[in-house]
């Protein structure tokens, strides 16, 4: 084809203008080599007397030095020297590097002149309001203190985009801006975002339902359409996850063969005429299939004596010829099973299993069915039986009577075999009488299943992988773990290990997954994890029944240098408080599981005590006060054993001075003013057993605690008596928001409606001093400041610290203290926000041997006399008690606990509780922090 002569002359012309554009270059090119060549022979074969790098402002020299393989003492030679230069340049760090040649001393002077790329001083985000600026940050790939790159600024805009089309906002427009810095040599790059509108979801449909209703399926969904309470959002992530779910939901009401044919999303005009905001319609396209029955389990192991079974002439068979002989075994070994037995036999794993015999005949829910056949796997791996397979074999039976006829007679010739003619492997019976009683199942497809139990090797720990950790040092995850390389394999063991790890405090998520190792029989355990910030400054509020209120200001780092250290430093300050206070605590002595915390603190304190006035009907008094000013040390050493047990010891010396006494106050306060500076010395031993699920918002489990206060007497002082104190607590919860799976929407798992039980006891025994004579009659053995008081939001809510109606003993504080309390707590939202509804009980006794009356009103010596602890007054009767509700906000600088509490007293003649009969109205509890008992 000929072409046009004006085309034809344009192309000659360019060819001929490339031909001698491409020539200049290669002209010049080779007079650049000559001549650096030229310049670069005067110096090759001579030694090198001295190197140096020019440029820097971030490198290190010796970091390049250990970079580069050419060294002073080394002839030159051109081959080391270009390699040199390539290394540097691939190290992403340089944008040019020249080398300078000189004579020096003899030999040859190398000078590196270097151009370093920036480094990126700052990154922030303008216009962000929707989404999480962290969760922005940590997902792009620019960091701070990092090497600037075009290419990871414009990943990052793109990566920023993305994240914004998860989250609905088709319309966000991301610009970056630029500054470089070039007396320091960074940039600060700033991302400008206009976040444009998130468009809602007008529609979801479902198409090809036919058996069940549409409305259930569209309420397992994550994704909802927008309304009056939804907000219609869209995300990608959870429209994928919703796909699942539906196959899920089929699956889970026997549709087994359930697909999804389509799956889409479409963004469309609210009105295609008009210029309305854009919306997004969702559709999904189900294929249903047919539903199924369950027709019960079975287990068949594949163990060494089992194929013995099948074929007694192996070698490792022996002597066991015959299934009867084999089975003569068995009963020998009936409480000790011989070495090739199963593990497990069928009823002690069929007892773990959801479905049980007689389940027969109800939908088969696939979920039912994958828990079953997980708790085998489970049930083996706690036994390190990492490698059991197990295997299932479905058999779909046809309910009619020709098929069920046909079983029959299969498993009389199967049951002949196995001298068992008994067995109905098949529910024979169940499903004949399912046919006559339900005809409606006639045809409908019931599944039996045979897991087949293939218990291979066991599995060993080769290797523990942390993943994640970029502060956090790999040591400190690995210690909290209870399994060890080497190790036989405990899935129990892996998961007390994971909330082990989550319950540092150090980490948003923890994951943990086992691979496969180098050779068979052995495992990797890889632990992933997210890490959070860990260095606070807090400012926050705190509000106590003795305390009132406080503010304060804590800084503190819970994890310094990610060895797992904590240090903090806290100021409190209020009309009745103040206080100052140190700690540093390290959490595995010497790599040992045994904690030492050091602390220091100085206080000073208004307290308050009761005084007795007098009265009739109830008991009257007036709130009197004095001040303390003391300076407290504390060395602590804990240490924890076992899986979930631990004990703790600490010794405090604290030096307190009284003053200020109000004038309605005690005679014990007056004597204790009387005497200046005092000395308390402490030494606390203690033990507990904690296996919470999560220390930080538990929902199950337990921890209990006994400690025991030794004060003075052997440890000198001023103050002498031992304080034994058993707690306990107890989480559990019944039911999550899923309420039995009737919601089936997995994000509501997290809200769980926990309980919490609360019991705590202090018993008090006065001891005396051995090294020194004390006259308790002027200074007292247990101070005013040491005894048990009862009330307020800390112990008994609705009741106030020296509440009227308290028995006139009480005023005055006890020796004995029993305190009980029950929580339902329901979330709002699991982080941060819960209602309460609550029950809490509370007692104060004396010693019997001990009681002191500094009134001469015979009401109250009669009351202290009834307050002495005996078995009478551990009666109902003798207890105060309140019920009320409110909710718990865990705002973190400010913690608020607000209720509304009513008295309660027991009443012997109805066997049961009653409103108080003097004051029956609901009293206002205010709480900032969580001091409870």
């Amino acid at each position: 084809m000929k072409l046009p002569t004006k085309l034809s002359k344009l192309l000659a012309n360019t060819t001929i203008y490339s031909t001698f554009i491409a020539s200049a270059v290669l002209i010049a090119s080779l007079a650049y080599n000559r001549s650096l060549e030229s310049r670069a022979s005067r110096y090759l074969g001579k030694k090198i007397t001295y190197i140096d790098f020019v440029g820097l402002k971030h490198s290190s020299k010796n970091d390049l030095f250990d970079l580069i393989q050419i060294r002073p003492g080394d002839i030159l030679n051109a081959e080391t020297l270009n390699g040199d230069i390539k290394v540097l340049f691939n190290s992403g760090t340089f944008s040019r590097v020249d080398v300078v040649a000189g004579y020096y001393k003899d030999g040859v002077k190398l000078i590196f002149k270097l151009e370093e790329h920036p480094l990126v001083a700052l990154v922030e985000f303008k216009g962000v309001n929707e989404l999480n600026e962290q969760e922005l940050s940590d997902g792009i790939s620019i960091k701070e203190g990092e090497i600037f790159s075009k290419k990871k600024v414009t990943e990052s805009i793109d990566l920023i985009v993305a994240k914004y089309h998860e989250e609905g906002f088709f319309n966000a427009i991301v610009k970056v801006r630029k500054k470089h810095i070039k007396e320091s040599n960074e940039m600060e790059v700033s991302f400008l975002i206009d976040e444009g509108e998130d468009i809602k979801i007008s529609k979801i449909n479902i198409l090809g339902v036919r058996n069940l209703d549409v409305e259930d399926i569209l309420d397992t969904l994550e994704l909802t359409e927008d309304g009056f309470i939804d907000d219609g959002t869209f995300q990608e992530t959870t429209f994928e996850k919703d796909k699942e779910t539906i196959v899920n939901f089929y699956k889970q009401r026997g549709y087994l063969d359930a697909e999804l044919e389509d799956a889409n999303w479409d963004l469309r005009r609210k009105n295609p005429n008009t210029q309305e905001a854009r919306v997004i319609v969702v559709t999904y396209k189900v294929k249903e299939g047919d539903q199924y029955f369950f027709n019960g389990y079975d287990i068949e192991f594949d163990s060494k004596l089992l194929n013995c079974a099948k074929n007694p002439t192996k070698p490792h068979c022996l002597a066991q010829k015959t299934v009867e002989e084999i089975k003569s075994l068995q009963a020998q070994y009936k409480d000790k099973k011989p070495k090739d037995s199963p593990l497990f036999d069928k009823d002690n794993i069929k007892k773990f299993f959801e479905y049980t015999d007689s389940d027969v005949g109800e939908i088969f829910d696939f979920g039912k069915y994958t828990r079953d056949k997980q708790i085998v796997n489970f049930l083996y791996s706690q036994q390190g039986y990492i490698f059991t397979r197990v295997i299932p074999e479905k058999t779909t039976i046809l309910l009619t009577k020709e098929r069920i006829d046909e079983l029959e007679r299969h498993e009389k010739q199967v049951n002949a075999k196995k001298a068992d003619a008994d067995a109905d492997y098949y529910n024979i019976e169940r499903l004949r009488s399912i046919l006559e009683s339900n005809p409606e199942k006639k045809g409908k497809k019931f599944i039996h299943t045979s897991f087949l139990v293939v218990e291979g090797n066991k599995g060993y720990i080769e290797n523990i992988i942390v993943k994640g950790n970029q502060k956090t040092l790999s040591k400190v995850i690995k210690r909290e773990l209870l399994i060890q390389e080497g190790q036989l394999f405990n899935a129990a063991l892996v998961q007390r290990s994971r909330e082990r790890v989550f319950n540092l405090g150090f980490f948003k998520n923890v994951n943990v997954d086992a691979r496969p190792g180098s050779e068979e029989g052995k495992m990797n355990l890889v632990i992933e994890v997210e890490e959070q910030p860990t260095g606070t400054i807090s400012l926050g509020g705190g509000f106590g029944t003795q305390t009132g209120f406080s503010i304060f200001t804590e800084v503190s780092e819970n994890n310094l240098n990610g060895t797992g250290q904590r240090v903090s430093g806290r100021l409190e300050l209020g009309p009745q408080r103040t206080a100052i206070e140190g700690s540093w605590r390290e959490p595995w002595l010497f790599d040992e599981p045994w904690a030492l915390t050091l602390s220091g603190s100085y206080f000073n304190r208004q307290l308050q005590i009761g005084s007795f006035l007098g009265g009739t009907t109830s008991v009257a008094n007036e709130v009197s006060t004095y001040e303390t000013n003391s300076l407290a040390l504390t060395v602590a050493l804990e240490h924890r054993f076992w899986i979930n047990w631990g004990h703790y010891h600490t010794f405090s010396p604290v030096y307190s001075i009284a003053t200020n006494p109000s004038s309605l106050a005690q005679d014990d306060v007056f004597l204790l003013v009387k005497q200046g500076w005092q000395v308390k010395n402490t030494v606390t031993n203690g033990m507990y057993y904690d296996n919470r699920d999560n220390v930080f918002n538990p929902t199950q489990g337990t921890r209990a605690d006994f400690n025991i206060n030794f004060v003075g007497s052997v440890l000198g002082g001023n103050d002498h008596f031992n304080r034994y104190n058993p707690s306990l607590l107890y989480y559990w919860w019944p039911v999550d928001f899923t309420f039995f799976n009737l919601i089936r929407k997995n994000a509501l798992r997290r809200w769980r409606i926990v309980f919490e039980h609360k019991l705590s006891m202090s018993f008090t025994h006065e001891t005396s001093p051995i090294y020194s004579t004390q006259d308790k009659n002027e200074n007292r053995y247990i101070e005013v400041q040491d005894q048990l008081y009862i009330g307020g939001v800390e112990s008994l809510r609705g009741w106030e610290l020296f509440d009227r109606f308290y028995p006139a003993a009480w005023v005055d504080g006890g020796s004995h203290r029993i305190l009980y309390g029950t929580e339902l707590r329901i979330p709002v939202e699991p982080s941060l926000f819960w209602l309460v509804l609550f029950f809490d009980a509370g007692a104060l006794y004396d010693n019997p041997d001990e009681v002191i009356i500094s009134s001469t009103s015979a009401s109250v010596a009669a009351s202290t006399r009834d307050a002495q602890l005996n078995i009478r007054n551990l009666s109902m009767g003798y207890f105060r008690y309140s019920w009320g509700f409110g909710f718990r906000l865990q705002i973190p600088i400010l913690p608020l606990r607000i209720y509304l509490a009513k008295r309660l007293i027991w009443d012997n003649s109805r066997g049961w509780f009653r409103n108080h009969p003097v004051d029956d109205s609901f009293q206002f509890v205010f709480g900032i922090g969580d001091r409870r008992f």
